[in-house]
């Protein structure tokens, strides 16, 4: 391949040419037949200060580069490197217009020549890849990356993952290359020549891939011969002789964890004698295999199906890469374990196949499509949950998924995923998944009577998102978009009759848009009206029955006509429908579900505005600032207790529900009451985490702050920003700040904005820098010294160990809000009952959720952090013991700011050596 690539990587003053940032460091690496064979790497002078946060993630200050050569000192030798070469970058929409600018301003010419993205390329040859950060591509390929951020460096890597990304692309087969080079004019690098000499390549070798099946002119992975489960050590196959023995377990650095045993045997004893259980385990326990091997152990001995849900993909992903390899070393008899999700989880290969055929309308499009490609090469399981794609190509994904009606194929994911877990010991699964199954009358799980819930402090919530409504504007307007297209794309008919369908179909879309539109916005000036937006969001809870007015009845006329005419539409559609199109398009099936799922829409719409159910709480919610159409329209059941005990308990002969957080000041009450547990007498026990938290965490609590329940959210929040600025500028290097409220975040964020030009850390705030809790946390780990704002999801299921975290902040008691419909609902039938809403409901939710979040402070047996809690209602308000007997036993100080952070500094510090961690 006689090709000459060129790998830049710079680093500049700031992320805008046109704004007259500058390049402060360039580094290259010239590639030819797939080695490096040549390097050049400078500093420069850009003439202009280095922003602090700059000097910070690059380490490069002023002083590196005040005797620096100014970039058009090298412009020559620079342009010459480039010459009659492929530009190459990771991101080179970044670097390229630099370099642009730079060599303007040199007076030397533009380059011309053509251009290859690393991030792009990684992609379609590495779709499943966690992250396409350059760091974690070179940690991913085993590729050394010293000093990420420094140009010479970072170019060196950019360079080695290029060459090991050429070597995955030439070992694609022959079929798959042609299918890239079609869809390769689409895409943003120059990869066709690339392409075309692979091609050239391949077809020389003439290979035989025997790794490699073909349906409808796609490639796929040969589904891999069954790994020997066979008997690994002559340990008696039973659980209790290996109990007795208790063999340390195959992990690396592995210590006996007294607890993890006892969780063992508590498992293996419900399971065994058919009792329903609850089980708190302490973070760093080891609960996933405390669990599992008790459950393998009595599937083989009883040969019973034990199935273990658990609630987010991270803990299932967890379970199946770093416990089941463990899992098949420890139990001495052949081990099946399979993994079923929903329908909806994996991808159709029919509907993928019409898709690759279909026109790249954008670049989205065209990605997925080659990053499908090359994905199918490497699945066993056509989950779709395994791609990482682009925000864009997400719901083109999701249209690829295998639809609820689809009875499937030769190569029908689901029904292999099916056909597994009905031969498989144990079966993981999720929340949602098993709930749909409890109440479906053909249920897709195998039969079971064993169950373990993993994460169960999130089932009811998981029940209440399933069993609940929703219907939005957006959603709305893409599916009635989506149908439109598809009309508007129909195949030419030989006669009339199909083309007057259309033109019919087309009229009555038109009028279902407009009403449409007209009804959403009826609905927000409804809600507007009766209850104030706080931070911008309103929330109103209604009900059918006690609402009224001329917006109301506007609203629930213009609801039954739109139910009609999306009636009328399908009617309308019948022709379409059921003739299919002359050149076997597929349109037809998609034109049919996409009105099948209109009509449930609108059905969904009717059933939230008209009719009235007792056992559920409604809500509009509207965007005080959003446009006029943008609202949201829920419903959920507001207690589960029933269901669960009837559905689930009554059922199964056992289920053990497991997480870190289930006991309110060490009693399960709060928990077996919600679940619906009380009349099953569970088997109770908390494990605690093998920390010392005595020494590796200390509780402090500023008596000087505004008591929360007195001041307004504003005002609060301006000394909160205070306090949050205060402890960044003495305690440790990375903080975590947590809310209870994204109104909180927001208004502390605004407030400490004010003054964050002069400070030596950077912010990084959940809704104010768009991305992924995940994405959020790989920026503030680039940073030495980063503050961490976070509301929602990251107060639980976060892991920052060691050096990532030295401090966490809870900014307020994450007390549910007052105007969250749900709680409001709940607490109206504690009260109706004679109870206490406060005691009963709101408190205990509270206290769990301070217990997730001061979980993330210590997460190995040797972190050590502090916890500033800048709410004191945690030690004077009348609950406070309720708060503080539920925490780790940690020491707690309470006193003015300034004396805690000398504190707080001391303790941190103490036993560490002067130069740091």
């Amino acid at each position: 391949m006689a090709m000459r690539f060129v790998i830049i990587d710079l680093e500049t003053t700031g992320n805008g040419p046109k704004k007259g940032d500058r390049i402060i460091q360039l580094g290259m690496a010239v590639v030819e037949g797939r080695s490096i064979v040549a390097r050049f790497a400078s500093f420069f002078n850009p003439e202009q200060p280095i922003p602090p946060f700059i000097q910070q993630l690059t380490n490069i200050d002023e002083q590196t580069v005040e005797e620096a050569p100014l970039f058009a000192d090298k412009a020559g030798e620079i342009a010459a490197m480039m010459k009659g070469a492929y530009f190459v970058a990771h991101n080179v929409d970044f670097d390229l217009p630099f370099l642009q600018a730079e060599l303007e301003r040199a007076g030397r010419p533009p380059f011309a020549g053509p251009t290859i993205d690393t991030v792009e390329l990684a992609r379609i040859v590495l779709p499943s890849a966690e992250s396409y950060k350059l760091g974690d591509l070179a940690k991913q390929l085993g590729l050394r990356h010293d000093r990420p951020h420094q140009a010479d460096s970072d170019a060196e890597v950019t360079a080695k993952l290029f060459i090991a990304l050429l070597g995955r692309l030439h070992r694609l087969p022959l079929l798959t290359l042609e299918q890239l080079r079609r869809l390769a004019r689409h895409l943003k690098s120059d990869i066709y020549s690339l392409l075309d000499a692979v091609i050239a390549e391949k077809r020389k070798e003439a290979p035989v891939d025997d790794t490699v099946a073909v349906y409808r002119g796609i490639a796929l992975k040969k589904p891999a011969p069954k790994p020997d489960d066979g008997r690994r050590h002559s340990l008696s196959a039973s659980f209790a002789a290996f109990y007795e023995q208790a063999p340390p377990l195959p992990l690396p650095g592995y210590k006996r964890r007294e607890g993890q045993w006892e969780m063992m045997r508590l498992v293996y004893e419900a399971l065994s004698t058919s009792q329903h259980a609850l089980i708190e385990a302490g973070t760093g326990l080891g609960k996933s295999l405390a669990y599992l091997i008790p459950a393998a152990f009595f599937a083989g001995e009883r040969q019973e199906r034990v199935v273990v849900s658990t609630h987010t993909l991270q803990l299932q992903e967890q379970l199946i890469r770093r416990d089941l390899p463990v899992l098949r070393q420890v139990v001495p008899f052949p081990l099946r374990v399979a993994v079923l999700k929903g329908k909806q989880n994996y991808l159709s290969l029919d509907k993928f196949v019409s898709f690759l055929s279909e026109p790249c309308d954008t670049y989205d499009a065209a990605l997925l499509k080659c990053q499908l490609l090359v994905w199918l090469l490497e699945t066993d399981s056509g989950d779709l949950d395994e791609l990482n794609v682009s925000s864009g190509a997400r719901l083109l994904l999701s249209e690829l998924a295998i639809g609820e009606g689809e009875d499937g194929g030769r190569h029908h994911f689901f029904a292999q995923a099916k056909q597994r877990a009905e031969r498989a010991n144990i079966v993981i699964t999720n929340h949602a998944f098993l709930l749909h199954d409890l109440t479906a009358s053909s249920p897709l799980l195998p039969p079971f009577r064993h169950l373990v819930i993993d994460e169960a402090h999130r089932l009811e919530d998981a029940a209440a998102h399933s069993f609940g409504e929703r219907i939005d504007y957006v959603s709305f307007r893409l599916l009635t978009a989506k149908i439109a297209q598809t009309l508007g794309k129909w195949p030419e008919a030989e006669h009339g009759e199909a083309e007057d369908a259309i033109a019919r179909c087309q009229r009555r879309l038109e009028e279902l848009q407009f009403e449409g539109d007209e009804l959403f916005r009826l609905l927000r000036r409804y809600a507007l009206a009766k209850k104030p937006a706080r931070a911008g969001r309103c929330r109103y809870r209604f009900s059918p029955a006690d609402e009224g007015g001329r917006t109301w009845q506007a609203a629930t006329e213009l609801c039954w006509r739109l139910r009609d005419s999306a009636a009328a539409l399908c009617g309308a559609a019948m022709p379409l429908v059921s003739a299919p199109a002359a050149d076997g398009s597929p349109l037809p099936a998609s034109l049919a579900a996409d009105l099948a799922a209109l009509e449930r829409q609108l059905a969904t719409l009717v059933r939230l505005l008209t009719e009235t159910d007792p056992s559920a709480v409604r809500w509009i919610e509207a965007d005080e600032k959003g446009a006029a159409n943008a609202v949201r329209l829920y419903s959920q059941p507001v207690d589960l207790a029933d269901f669960f005990a009837d559905r689930l308990f009554m059922k199964k002969r056992s289920v053990i529900l497991t997480s870190a957080t289930l006991t309110v000041r060490g009693r399960f009450a709060y928990m077996t009451r919600r679940l619906g547990l009380d009349e099953f007498y569970p088997l109770c026990r908390s494990f605690p985490a093998p920390f010392r938290y005595e020494e590796q965490a200390a509780l402090f609590v500023p008596a000087d702050m505004p008591l929360a329940s007195a001041v307004s959210v504003e005002t609060y929040a301006e000394a909160a920003a205070a306090a949050i600025t205060a402890v960044a500028r003495r305690v440790g290097r990375r903080l975590l700040v947590l809310f209870p409220s994204y109104e909180l975040l927001k208004m502390t964020v605004e407030a400490l904005k004010n003054d964050e030009a002069d400070e030596p850390f950077v912010l990084i705030a959940q809704g104010v820098q768009s991305g992924s809790p995940a994405k959020l946390i790989r920026t503030f780990l680039q940073f030495e010294r980063a503050v961490l704002f976070g509301t929602s999801g990251f107060w639980e299921g976060v892991d920052l160990p060691g050096d990532a975290l030295d401090a966490l902040i809870i900014a307020r008691l994450p007390f549910a809000p007052p105007d969250d419909p749900v709680m409001e609902a709940k607490s109206e039938r504690i009260r109706a009952r004679g109870g206490d809403p406060f005691y009963e409901l709101s408190l205990p939710e509270a206290v769990l959720r301070l217990k997730q979040g001061v979980g993330r402070l210590i997460r190995t047996e040797r972190d050590k952090g502090v916890v500033f809690v800048l709410d004191r209602r945690l030690t004077n308000a009348p609950y406070r013991a309720d708060f503080l007997a539920s925490l780790p036993p940690l020491p707690v100080h309470e006193g003015g700011l300034l004396e805690l952070l000398d504190a707080a500094d001391a303790w941190l510090w103490q036993g560490r050596r002067p130069n740091g961690v």
